[in-house]
C-alpha cells in the first residue's frame, strides 16, 4: 500500500480509482516521472527539466481552478498513485474540454489503466460536469497511444501536419474527439 493517506475514490472503476492530486502526491516519485525520458517522450513536460518548485507550481495552479480538473490516477489493488490525467481548458459555454493523461509508473504501462482512466474521467466529464464534447491532441506517429484512445472511443477529427517537434524532426498532431452522445452509445 501506498503510503498516502486514505483518501476516498471521486470516479470508480475495476482497475483504478481516480481522486483529487493532494500535496502529499508531490514526491521525488512523481517528478522522477516528469523527468523520465521514456514517461516524458510524448508529453509537452518533457521539454524542460522539472523540480520540485515547478511541481509544487504546477499543483497550485489547478488547485482552484474553475477550467481544469486534475485528478491522481491510483490502482485500486495496491492504494499506489501510479499517474494522473487532467480535464482541461473546460468551456462552459460551450461544454468541451481536453484531455490529458501520464501514466508514470512504467510497470502500468500496456496494461489497461490508462484506458480505464480515460473511460472514468470522461464518465465524469459528460455525467457530472456536462459537458457535450471532450477532445485531446496526439503526437501522430504514436500509434499505441492513437489505438487506446480509439479503443475508449475517441475518433479521429483532423491532423495538423507537422506541428509537433519530436526528437527534431516535425510530426503531425493528430486531433481527436468523442461526444456525450458517442460515449453514451458505447457499451460499458
Amino acid at each position: 500500500m501506498d503510503s498516502q493517506p486514505e483518501i476516498p475514490a471521486f470516479v470508480d472503476g475495476d482497475l483504478v480509482m481516480l481522486r483529487p492530486l493532494v500535496e502529499s502526491d508531490l514526491t521525488q516519485r512523481y517528478l522522477d516521472w516528469l523527468n523520465d525520458a521514456q514517461v516524458s517522450r510524448f508529453l509537452e513536460s518533457g521539454t524542460f527539466p522539472e523540480t520540485m518548485d515547478s511541481l509544487r507550481a504546477f499543483y497550485n495552479a489547478m488547485q482552484g481552478s474553475k477550467h481544469n480538473v486534475l485528478f491522481a490516477i491510483i490502482d485500486k489493488a495496491t492504494g499506489k498513485h501510479i499517474g494522473n490525467v487532467k480535464l482541461g481548458g473546460i468551456n462552459w459555454i460551450h461544454r468541451y474540454g481536453d484531455l490529458g493523461i501520464m501514466v508514470g509508473d512504467k510497470a502500468y504501462w500496456h496494461k489497461g489503466y490508462g484506458r480505464e482512466a480515460c473511460r472514468l474521467l470522461l464518465k465524469y466529464a459528460f455525467g457530472r460536469l456536462n459537458l457535450n464534447k471532450v477532445w485531446l491532441g496526439v503526437y501522430g506517429n504514436h500509434a499505441a497511444a492513437i489505438r487506446s484512445y480509439e479503443k475508449v472511443g475517441f475518433v479521429i477529427e483532423g491532423r495538423m501536419s507537422e506541428m509537433l517537434n519530436f526528437e527534431g524532426a516535425y510530426v503531425d498532431k493528430v486531433i481527436m474527439a468523442i461526444t456525450k452522445r458517442q460515449f453514451a452509445g458505447r457499451a460499458e
